[in-house]
């Protein structure tokens, strides 16, 4: 139900209630039978209004005539009745402006003399019209004032085909507008550590975290303060579930011990009626109430602002998914296309060549524009790579891809829970092991890559090993290990890049490798007892 069909609904009731209300107080009997005819005229003009199936102007002027029809059957005596002939006026120039404010009066007016001179009211057409005019000049005016609204934009307007991309345009201008003004814009890595400094000036805790809720359910990690928090402070217990059910702040004795007693506190991430997350803390000494209560009006307030800084990562991942599809478009249909005509041209030359040396020349050249376009094939999956399935299936398909079109012999392992990251943490992290696994292909000169991905939500690792030559010395236009750094900063992962470790090649040899692996989470030892591993060997 759109607004205008709110405002005619809310109109037609009060007006009518009004109307009823007055008469029984005043036990007007004319008025009593006219408000059935009028209650009966607004119930099929609200049905109209909802089912959309006919214009509202055609709805306010036959309204408007049979209301009219009715008072001037009733009038002299039926004098309460005519409130009413302002309301179709009001809602005609609410919808469509002035000239149906006109029409609808003109119609009332013929409506009353004719029903009025049928009912031969006293006085004639003369004592009719001086007892309506008041009401009908009110009307006038108050279907004037809806007309200069609806000019101005301030009134309720029909819904269109565009009012979706209206409000969409809307909604986005104003969180760019935001976006620009906040100080740390709308990171929620940020977000989270200004909360978690919040949170120890309130409670001079050793060590905490967040954690926010992900569409599977799972609180997922989204900052650490503390040098052994990301091992110790894990959303379980029942003390997260309590608070989780309370929605309240908790806490509770971790450690008895004199010389070593914890006071973990568990704070919900409270947005409206709803939870979006879990702070817990530990501190030396318990938090009294006074300072619960305190940081817990910053808690929901910075919780709405994590809130809204997720939706906008979830907006931003899917404006980057258009773009990628669309660069991986153009790349195919321009770039490619053109450098496959060309390998073409060359296989006609070296046909047509007049001399070995030619030929030979011209092979490796299509040989080299044969590598360029398989380079091109693999960027193109890199683009249009997607997590809709979840980040084992999209990383799964890259290694299998990236194992068929290359020389390289991959081996996958996999070990995935049932449930999932955000999505915006899956996502940064597929990019990361494509960023890792290309840099092995182009660069490594490996003839083996081992890619391990373990995900239990919290907990995600992946790592990516070559048998090559080690990274070598570092180019001034090399943004590759910067770009995986940043990535996994914004998602409060950690990135370990380690050169020269010696691996054990396919050939019984020793080779200098390079291996790089993400976390994000901290893993429990006893996950290793229940581990679920997939081993797959891609040539």
């Amino acid at each position: 139900m759109n607004r205008l069909a709110r405002l005619g609904i809310a109109s037609r009731i009060f007006c009518v209630a009004a109307i009823l209300g007055l008469s029984l107080a005043l036990l007007d009997r004319t008025s009593l039978r006219g408000i059935v005819i009028i209650a009966a005229v607004a119930a099929l003009a609200i049905a109209a209004d909802i089912s959309l199936r006919v214009s509202p102007v055609w709805v306010t002027v036959p309204e408007g005539i049979i209301a009219a029809a009715a008072i001037g059957f009733a009038l002299p005596h039926g004098v309460l009745l005519l409130p009413y002939l302002v309301v179709p006026a009001m809602l005609a120039g609410v919808v469509s402006g002035m000239t149906p404010v006109v029409v609808v009066i003109c119609g009332e007016l013929v409506a009353m003399a004719v029903l009025a001179g049928t009912a031969g009211a006293a006085g004639g057409l003369v004592s009719v019209y001086e007892v309506a005019a008041p009401w009908l000049l009110t009307a006038l005016g108050i279907g004037a004032v809806g007309a200069w609204l609806r000019k101005l934009g301030l009134a309720p307007r029909m819904p269109t085909g565009d009012d979706s991309y209206e409000s969409a345009r809307r909604l986005l201008t104003q969180l760019r507008t935001v976006a620009r003004r906040l100080s740390s814009g709308l990171d929620t890595v940020s977000m989270s550590s200004q909360l978690l400094i919040t949170v120890h000036q309130h409670l001079a805790d050793t060590q905490s975290s967040v954690f926010v809720r992900t569409e599977g359910g799972v609180l997922a990690p989204l900052g650490f303060r503390g040098s052994n928090a990301k091992q110790s402070m894990l959303p379980e217990g029942p003390l997260v579930d309590r608070c989780w059910a309370e929605m309240e702040p908790v806490h509770d004795v971790q450690a008895s011990g004199s010389a070593d007693r914890r006071y973990r506190t568990a704070l919900p991430m409270r947005v409206g009626s709803r939870m979006i997350g879990v702070v817990i803390a530990d501190a030396g000494n318990p938090p009294s109430e006074k300072a619960l209560h305190a940081l817990m009006r910053e808690v929901d307030e910075q919780s709405l602002r994590i809130d809204t800084a997720l939706a906008f990562d979830e907006v931003r991942s899917i404006a980057t998914i258009e773009e990628r599809q669309r660069l991986a478009r153009e790349i195919h249909d321009g770039v490619a296309q053109e450098i496959a005509s060309l390998g073409y041209a060359v296989d006609d030359l070296a046909s047509t060549a007049s001399t070995p040396e030619q030929r030979k020349r011209l092979q490796s050249l299509r040989g080299e524009l044969s590598r360029v376009v398989s380079e091109l094939r693999l960027s193109i999956f890199d683009l249009r790579s997607e997590i809709s399935a979840g980040l084992g299936s999209a990383l799964s398909d890259y290694v299998r891809e990236v194992g068929a079109r290359s020389g390289l012999t991959v081996h996958l392992t996999l070990d995935v829970g049932t449930t999932r990251l955000r999505s915006e943490v899956e996502l940064e992290l597929l990019r990361i092991a494509q960023e890792a696994i290309t840099n092995a292909r182009k660069h490594s000169e490996a003839e083996n890559l081992w890619v391990n991905c373990r995900i239990r939500p919290p907990l995600a690792r992946i790592e990516v090993r070559d048998d090559g030559r080690g990274l070598g010395a570092a180019r001034d236009d090399s943004y590759g290990l910067r770009i995986m750094r940043e990535r996994s900063e914004r998602i409060g992962a950690t990135l370990e890049i380690s050169d020269g470790r010696d691996t054990a090649g396919p050939d019984g040899q020793y080779h200098t490798g390079t291996t790089v692996t993400v976390t994000v989470g901290a893993e429990h030892p006893a996950d290793h007892h229940h581990r679920r591993s997939r081993v797959h060997h891609i040539r």
